[in-house]
């Protein structure tokens, strides 16, 4: 077995973590389900080649692992530190477009997570995280990255036409008083 071959299988166990974690019935355990998952994700693309994809999920697991079990303003500390780290990483290692979309798209998911307690803010934060990590995985050419984002990229399309076409409205008032600190 080539050293390619090893690597994309590591990404399909990283990967495949991650898409079970989401059966978990507690936020906690999936929480450090895909802490778990992003660290086996880090070997795949170290081992592809990548570093700065590479450190993207180093520290994201430390974030999760750090930040799970605490209240919402240490979560938010923990995402603060996240980016820090973040674009610090990008500024010692970052290199080409594919790093900087792994960056933008990062930023996004951050956002994300500040905005979870309003839907489109929310959904629209991951869709651009979704968007531009799935570029990153073809640019890698992580075949398991590519696979689970087109999966996860179209979940989320349709969640949000969903709510956008009314089957679960979310009125333009509920979002105009969204707030930011909501649970």
């Amino acid at each position: 077995m080539s050293a390619e071959t090893l690597f994309q299988l590591i990404g399909v166990i990283g990967f495949s973590m991650f898409a079970l974690s989401f059966q978990l019935l507690k936020p906690r355990h999936t929480i450090f389900m895909q802490a778990f998952a992003n660290l086996v994700l880090a070997v795949h693309f170290y081992g592809l080649g990548y570093i700065f994809p590479a450190y993207v999920p180093v520290i994201a697991s430390l974030r999760d692992f750090a930040s799970a079990l605490a209240p919402r303003k240490i979560q938010l500390i923990c995402l603060g530190v996240f980016v820090v780290l973040l674009y610090g990483g990008w500024a010692y290692v970052g290199a080409g477009w594919t790093d900087s979309f792994a960056l933008i798209g990062s930023t996004f998911a951050a956002l994300a997570q500040v905005f979870r307690g309003c839907f489109y803010r929310y959904r629209f934060c991951l869709f651009a995280h979704q968007s531009l990590w799935l570029s990153v995985y073809v640019s890698v050419m992580s075949v398991a990255g590519m696979i689970f984002m087109s999966g996860i990229w179209v979940s989320n399309v349709i969640g949000i036409a969903r709510y956008y076409f009314g089957q679960k409205g979310v009125s333009s008032q509920e979002q105009k008083s969204c707030p930011v600190e909501a649970e």
